[in-house]
């Protein structure tokens, strides 16, 4: 059975969607009840879920009629399925011995992965996250499933975060960096997916978008937080920094080194103290924005005495 993306229950090759459930309050008791994993729920319970604080008179028979006919639109889908909701002192209990549900499915998977490492952790990571593609029953607003909803959202960026650092571990940049950024759509603000982004970049020698990157970062925390990201992206930062800068030995790093120390000073004077210096101090700090200003204009200057050079008009 489905959750995520909407409610779906498929069996023997029928799908069928929740109007073929008898309704919305049928509907809302087989996903209280598959929420409710190996868990029976009591009758007052289901009646509190279904009119909240003011039942009808007789609420609990018709609860009873709505579950019956629950059973016999299950059965309409796969002969012996309507049985699968068992009546319990006192309450309902789902058997999910016989039924597959996306979000248990989901669980499972997560908790194998962290029992393992290396590929085979990220490949239960890779299954795990495949089967919640979708949000949680987005066609239900009641407060229960908000909740429900709210939850494993939480649970799923935690995953998220687990499998980038798992991928991480194991050299697959492409999947850390996928999640990584998955992570970040659902929490812009998550700071271990951030440095796991920054990481990717800097393994793969892609410096120049690791410092955009740390940019885009930066900016979001100084604009919606006020303040800059913590000590552990900033330690990425830093060493996506001195993978930019090989002033003796490589003339464009060192125009690179320059521009993005004018570009921090310019953007964030904080961040510029962590730039380290080109002129071979070694001290954080230690810069000379005047040099690498001349730098600047030198390379341009350069660039364009080539660029009239061949211009047509030149002659």
């Amino acid at each position: 059975m489905q959750l995520c993306g909407g409610l779906r229950v498929t069996a023997d090759g029928c799908c069928v969607g929740p109007r073929q459930l008898g309704g919305a309050k049928p509907r809302q008791i087989l996903v209280a009840l598959l929420l409710r994993r190996g868990q029976a729920v009591c009758k007052a319970s289901l009646v509190g879920q279904l009119w909240g604080d003011t039942p009808p008179a007789g609420a609990t028979s018709t609860l009873e009629g709505y579950v019956s006919l629950l059973r016999k639109r299950l059965d309409a889908v796969a002969l012996g399925l309507g049985s699968a909701v068992r009546t319990v002192p006192g309450g309902y209990l789902l058997d999910q011995t016989c039924i597959e549900v996306d979000v248990h499915r989901f669980r499972d998977l997560s908790a194998q992965a962290r029992r393992r490492d290396g590929a085979e952790a990220v490949h239960l990571y890779a299954e795990a996250l495949n089967v919640v593609s979708g949000v949680l029953l987005p066609d239900e607003h009641l407060d229960w499933v908000d909740e429900a909803r709210a939850g494993l959202g939480t649970e799923l960026l935690h995953v998220l975060d687990e499998a980038a650092e798992a991928a991480l571990t194991a050299g697959d940049l492409d999947g850390a960096h996928r999640w990584a950024r998955r992570a970040i759509r659902r929490d812009p603000f998550d700071e271990k997916a951030w440095r796991v982004v920054l990481e990717c970049c800097g393994r793969r020698g892609l410096h120049a978008e690791g410092l955009r990157a740390y940019d885009e970062c930066r900016r979001l925390f100084a604009d919606e937080l006020g303040c800059t990201p913590g000590p552990g992206v900033r330690e990425v930062f830093e060493r996506l920094l001195e993978s930019v800068r090989r002033v003796d030995d490589d003339p464009l790093a060192a125009l690179m080194d320059a521009v993005v120390r004018l570009h921090l000073v310019v953007s964030s004077p904080d961040e510029a103290a962590l730039v380290p210096s080109g002129r071979g101090s070694g001290r954080a700090g230690d810069l000379d924005d005047e040099d690498d200003w001349r730098l600047l204009e030198r390379f341009l200057s350069m660039a364009r005495r080539r660029l009239v050079g061949r211009s047509p008009l030149s002659a």
